[in-house]
């Protein structure tokens, strides 16, 4: 590529603008996409925007909410409710280290292994060959919708179209939770598939709703290091950027308080567990659906649509999603820094869902399945009050602390390690802590919940800082299509290990190497390189390559 090449000089005014019937030149290529960015930052530069991508991020939290906290929690209550105790048809217990077993295909699994696996009417046969796990199909499912929806949405005015339309499939999928109150293995497979479903359609909303932050951060100016000091608009663009990550968890976050708090008065008001089972989580799920159903009907009147690269003509969405993919993989020499940021979140994130899951799990099992279910509701519900505290406490944080940007991810990422391996700690009958008490649960939770919100909301505007301009959906993509190779392998180990030990404290420790693995990938990252490498868009670093 010549040196003039991304150069607008006055006399190509007039052809920039001439129908698209003739193909572009490189010169023509780096006009329209700086078209395309100006127009961006023109409908994303208002508080009105603003507002209406909040409300748009609140509207999921109400069931991503209840899709966390009280579909596994069901799905391990039915799974107690029909298992029997080993070697005889008693009823399981309901408190205490638990040995349970359900039918899973042609045998027979611990109930808590019941919530990472498929159930036995989505596969057949193969079910009785080998044992997959529910959240492990459920990420893999995840990543191939993603690398279509991904593939496609930084392209035209789909953006907005596809965030929407899995917003409200995602509230769609909870609505049938009220009616699953059977006791039987039917609603039990049902409870399940339905989690994976919302697993899935989950993935889709997180990447394009996520690939707005660099949008919005380009409206009110651009980064030339990665220190916020160098420069008046570095600074801004910093702020701005941690500014919308940060409001927009925090709203999800809101969305997922307000269900929680419809579903401790449903459980008190409703009647206890040894009343009315798990009925109560039931009916909790089901509300937060038409709560995300509603605000996401609101939101995206007020949501402008955001332009994006223009399609080429007669191209299949489908190839074209497929070309982008090999073209952004190809790119992993150019960009170094994004693909080895995101490998580092990657496996944090995979460590840190699953680690949430298993405490999840160990509460219930510590405090007593029948008994706990109003403190789990409390729990849950402070769970999100306290994410909530850890992310905006880094946004106050953040303009009065000056410390290299690296620095904030060392910490978080320091305090994560220890709650796990707090947990690994208790695997010896012998130690009297490690999660033995219900005390320690109420501390691990102020810490990891604080730091694990505030180091989610830096990772979004970290990467966003990383990935080239018109491939934002692309490039978010690739973090969750990542999880096909590594997110389902943890799930899988975990359900292998508490199927064979009964013990929910073996399978933290693939989670502790996880974020160790990952802490030293951060150390790796070359912040300010990587935003020098995000100046030149993906199709003239493939033109200069």
């Amino acid at each position: 590529m010549s040196s003039t090449d991304g150069i607008i000089k006055p006399d190509q005014n007039k052809r920039d603008f001439r129908a698209h019937e003739q193909s572009p030149g490189p010169d023509e290529e780096n006009a329209n996409e700086t078209s395309v960015q100006n127009q961006q930052v023109a409908s994303l530069g208002t508080k009105k925007a603003l507002w209406a991508y909040l409300i748009l991020c609140f509207s999921t939290g109400p069931t991503s909410s209840m899709a966390f906290n009280y579909v596994s929690a069901a799905i391990q209550s039915a799974a107690n409710t029909v298992g029997h105790q080993p070697g005889s048809n008693k009823p399981c217990a309901r408190r205490g280290n638990i040995k349970c077993l359900v039918k899973f295909g042609a045998g027979e699994i611990d109930y808590v292994s019941y919530v990472y696996v498929l159930p036995n009417g989505i596969l057949g046969t193969i079910t009785e060959r080998i044992r997959l796990y529910l959240r492990s199909i459920g990420r893999a499912m995840e990543g191939v919708i993603t690398i279509i929806t991904a593939g496609v949405a930084d392209y035209s005015r789909y953006r907005k179209t596809m965030m929407l339309c899995s917003i409200l499939l995602f509230g769609a999928l909870a609505l049938p939770f009220a009616g699953l109150t059977g006791a039987d293995y039917t609603h039990l497979n049902a409870l399940a598939t339905l989690y994976c479903l919302l697993t899935t359609v989950q993935g889709v909303y997180t990447v394009i709703e996520a690939s707005y932050i660099p949008i919005f951060m380009r409206s009110v100016g651009g980064l030339h290091s990665a220190s916020p000091a160098s420069d008046l608009d570095t600074k801004r663009t910093w702020k701005k950027g941690f500014t919308v990550s940060v409001l927009a968890l925090v709203a999800s976050n809101v969305g997922g308080i307000v269900s929680l708090l419809i579903g401790v008065i449903l459980v008190y008001g409703i009647g206890s567990y040894v009343k009315v089972g798990y009925f109560s989580y039931l009916l909790a799920i089901t509300i937060a659906g038409c709560i995300t159903i509603t605000f996401a009907t609101i939101g995206q009147f007020l949501l402008p649509s955001v332009p994006g690269k223009e399609r080429p003509k007669g191209q299949n969405l489908l190839v074209l999603a497929v070309k982008g993919w090999i073209r952004m993989i190809a790119s992993a020499r150019r960009y170094p820094e994004a693909f080895k940021f995101c490998i580092g979140w990657i496996l944090w994130n995979t460590g840190y869902s699953n680690y949430l899951g298993l405490m999840q799990s160990l509460f219930l099992e510590v405090t007593g399945i029948a008994r706990g279910s109003g403190v789990y509701q409390v729990w849950s519900f402070t769970n999100v009050i306290f994410a909530c505290m850890g992310s905006l406490s880094f946004l106050f944080i953040y303009p009065h602390v000056r410390i290299p940007i690296k620095s904030w991810a060392y910490v978080f990422l320091s305090v994560n390690f220890l709650c796990a391996l707090w947990g690994c700690i208790g695997i010896s009958n012998n130690v009297t802590i490690g999660y033995k008490h219900a005390a320690e649960f109420w501390v691990e939770q102020v810490l990891f919940m604080s730091t694990s919100s505030a180091l989610r909301s830096y990772n979004r505007t970290v990467f966003a800082s990383l990935i080239p301009c018109g491939s934002e959906a692309q490039f978010f993509g690739m973090e969750i299509t990542l999880d096909l190779a590594t997110g389902w392998i943890n799930p899988l180990v975990q359900g292998v290990i508490q199927d064979h030990m009964h013990n929910l404290r073996f399978p933290m420790i693939p989670n502790v190497l996880l974020i160790f693995v990952a802490f030293l990938l951060y150390i790796w990252v070359d912040i300010p390189k990587g935003i020098e490498d995000a100046k030149v868009p993906l199709d003239a670093a493939r033109e200069d390559n």
